[in-house]
């Protein structure tokens, strides 16, 4: 089992080369590649360029260089605004994401589902219309061999401006969601974080999904309406349940830190410091998920 952690435009503050060896110095043993830029919905400015696939390609030979691979990635966000020509843009950069992550040798990509709708009231609505977008990107993942994961996700009530649940939030969805794609190279990708506020149990969330289903994790706290990104153990989530639940389930994936709001504020001379905290932390959580298999075999 892995531990990796996403870049998370790090690369925007010490490159990427210097990125990843501060990673590996800190005890990851991979790293989630992080290719949405700023604004989120625009790929990384790294591989915004024509050269995008000799980038890939360099990039890839350091990684192999110093023995920390890329095990799975995270596209631009956003789909479907109902802008065509905009909609168009955006499933270039998705699938462009696709191809930079595989020449990087993740097992997969997450990329959002469709949810520029309020979910209520609009939920088979979105189904549908997520059935064409992932349907559309799929001969691109057999194309490069790599999987698209889902996500959970949420959405704030357009009046109130709480936390209310959206695409895959509930654990039913999510299972359906990897049933109606009906692919090798479709599964989902459980968020910790986004499962606390919606309400769901994670426990719940990773029994109904199921191993052959759940391939990938975003680890983070969260506050009760607040989806803040940062250290487990910090804020509210309680991350026994997690453990337990994947262990339950024999979990076959990596344990992936999505957590850059523990970093990114601090002086650029506390990232090492900050960073083998978190490492040490998702080699802790392989330890607990494998004591506990153990403990139940």
């Amino acid at each position: 089992m892995l531990v990796s952690a996403a870049t998370d435009n790090m690369e925007l503050k010490f490159g990427f080369e210097a990125t990843l060896d501060m990673m590996k110095a800190a005890g990851f043993t991979a790293f989630d590649l992080s290719l949405f830029g700023k604004p989120a919905d625009q790929i990384s400015a790294y591989f915004s360029g024509d050269d995008y696939l000799e980038k890939a390609k360099a990039l890839r030979a350091y990684t192999d260089k110093i023995g920390l691979p890329c095990n799975q990635a995270h596209a631009p966000f956003g789909g479907n605004n109902g802008n065509v020509p905009k909609d168009s843009e955006m499933f270039g950069r998705l699938v462009r994401s696709i191809e930079v992550a595989s020449v990087l040798g993740a097992k997969g990509i997450v990329i959002h589902p469709l949810q520029h709708l309020a979910y209520m009231g609009n939920a088979e609505y979105l189904k549908a219309e997520n059935k064409r977008f992932y349907s559309d990107l799929l001969p691109y993942a057999e194309k490069f061999g790599i999987i698209i994961y889902t996500e959970n996700m949420w959405q704030r009530n357009r009046n109130s401006e709480a936390i209310v649940q959206s695409v895959c939030a509930e654990a039913g969805e999510m299972r359906d969601y990897v049933d109606m794609m009906n692919s090798p190279y479709f599964k989902t990708l459980l968020d910790i974080g986004h499962a606390y506020l919606t309400g769901e149990t994670i426990t719940n969330m990773v029994k109904t999904t199921g191993r052959d289903r759940l391939f990938g994790l975003h680890i983070h706290d969260v506050e009760k309406n607040w989806d803040v990104h940062t250290l487990p153990y910090t804020r509210s989530v309680k991350f026994e349940e997690m453990i337990e639940a994947l262990a339950e389930i024999d979990y076959q994936g990596d344990i992936t830190f999505e957590a850059g709001a523990f970093h990114n504020r601090l002086p650029l001379e506390l990232y090492p410091s900050a960073l083998r905290l978190m490492a040490d932390m998702g080699h802790y959580f392989v330890k607990q998920i494998e004591l506990k298999k153990n403990i139940e075999n």
